[in-house]
């Protein structure tokens, strides 16, 4: 977990701050002014986050939020401001910040606040809301009972569908979740060196082996293994990787005791293994072992109601990292987004999606800007418009979800505040007050 950098020129309210998140457990550092905070931000981590004031005596939080997204940071920004001030803080979120909390709320609203952040930063993808057709719900609906089971999971589906994201949905959902969470690609373990890789080595095992080496299973102790591209793994070290989930313990490469693991382990896959086991290239007492329950992830082109969705999330995602401020797509643009087949996935629609925000001229992006080969699937005006009836019913649902708190329900839409009250006037969505 990283630290929370306090920026704030009132020293007592500054020390009042920190002594707090302190007591919530966050490791805190402050400064009173932009030239400070400016060093600060020189040695800033991928997990730290930055609260800072509006007003400074030598600037504003708004215009250090601005210096950092432009020197390609983009580490989550809070503005603390008064109650007079929010209008402004508004305006800061289009630059960037992640949120604003009046300082007279600070206490009652900053901790759920930061979880919420360090959850959207230890998971970087699209959230669970906007996928809502039906194949994906089904898959989703199972996470938190395999989550709550301990047993070992294969993710199968292929390239690009967020099988990864999957594994860490149901670490995060489990009891292991405040354990290590490693991934491993096994398509990069070449069979002399992949033993030493997961269970580590002692000195003078083989040539080169000069000290000690801790491999993955240690790292992952108490946590969740996660083996990517488990079809690529060395059949060599099959053999290994069965005994040691079976019996709970591994013995490094040249070592003479065996150690106790506790760790579980999620595969994932894009190959048949089944045509693997019959060619020999894969046992089939470990892919039984390793497919206690087994994930299979529908690819996009199965999933058309979700395409909008994510790439409206994605728009929003790219606007904030880019400093752009891209609206939407035009019509055409949806045509094709839709009629595109999308081989690679959710993948390819995110790297789609970000190509088109970099480059847009305009307000919408347009179906040129999408970069897309015309040659998929036809176009079916009846997704289309199954998409907007869809994207409304969300909105919906995520607004009787939080209690109509649109704040809220811009959260788990995945989008800005900005964006959800455009929706809600687009499609007539009146709230509660």
């Amino acid at each position: 977990m990283g630290k929370i950098i306090v920026v704030e020129d009132n020293l007592v309210y500054s020390r009042y701050v920190c002594n707090f998140l302190e007591e919530n457990g966050y490791r805190t550092v402050s400064t009173s002014d932009c030239t400070g905070a400016r060093k600060l931000f020189s040695m800033l981590e991928d997990d730290d986050i930055v609260l800072a004031d509006l007003r400074l005596p030598d600037g504003d939080g708004i215009l250090l939020l601005e210096e950092l997204r432009r020197e390609g940071k983009h580490n989550p920004y809070v503005i603390m401001t008064d109650y007079a001030e929010v209008p402004t803080a508004v305006r800061s979120m289009k630059s960037g910040a992640e949120d604003y909390i009046p300082k007279k709320l600070l206490t009652s609203q900053l901790p759920a606040m930061l979880q919420d952040l360090q959850k959207r930063q230890s998971f970087h993808e699209e959230p669970l809301f906007i996928r809502e057709s039906e194949a994906y719900q089904k898959v989703f609906g199972r996470l938190h009972v395999l989550a709550k089971a301990d047993i070992c999971v294969m993710v199968r589906g292929e390239n690009g569908t967020g099988k990864k994201h999957i594994a860490e949905k149901i670490h995060a959902q489990s009891d292991r979740a405040d354990k290590p969470f490693v991934t491993v690609d096994c398509g990069l373990l070449s069979e002399s060196l992949a033993a030493s890789a997961l269970f580590g080595h002692e000195k003078g095992a083989f040539t080169g082996a000069v000290g000690r080496k801790e491999g993955y299973w240690s790292e992952a102790e108490g946590g969740t293994l996660f083996l990517d591209e488990i079809g690529n793994l060395p059949l060599g070290v099959q053999q290994m990787l069965l005994c040691a989930i079976q019996d709970r313990r591994y013995r490094p490469v040249g070592g003479t005791k065996d150690r106790k693991a506790n760790v579980r382990i999620i595969t994932a896959t894009n190959e048949n293994l089944e045509e693997a086991i019959s060619e020999r290239r894969f046992r089939r007492d470990l892919y039984f072992r390793l497919s206690e329950y087994t994930v299979k992830v529908p690819p996009l082109r199965e999933c058309p109601e979700d395409i909008l969705p994510l790439a409206e999330f994605f728009r929003e995602l790219y606007n904030q990292e880019h400093g752009r401020q891209v609206k939407g797509f035009d019509a055409e643009a949806k045509k094709r987004l839709l009629a595109h087949d999308w081989p690679g996935n959710v993948r390819e629609l995110k790297q789609a999606v970000q190509s088109a925000v970099l480059f847009a001229q305009g307000e919408l992006v347009t179906a040129e800007e999408l970069n897309l080969d015309e040659s998929g699937k036809p176009s079916d005006p009846d997704i289309a418009l199954k998409g907007e009836c869809m994207e409304k019913k969300r909105i919906c649902q995520a607004l009787e979800k939080a209690g109509h708190n649109r704040k809220e329900a811009a959260r788990l839409l995945g989008i800005s505040r900005s964006t959800l009250y455009e929706k809600m006037d687009l499609y007539g969505i009146q709230t509660k007050r």
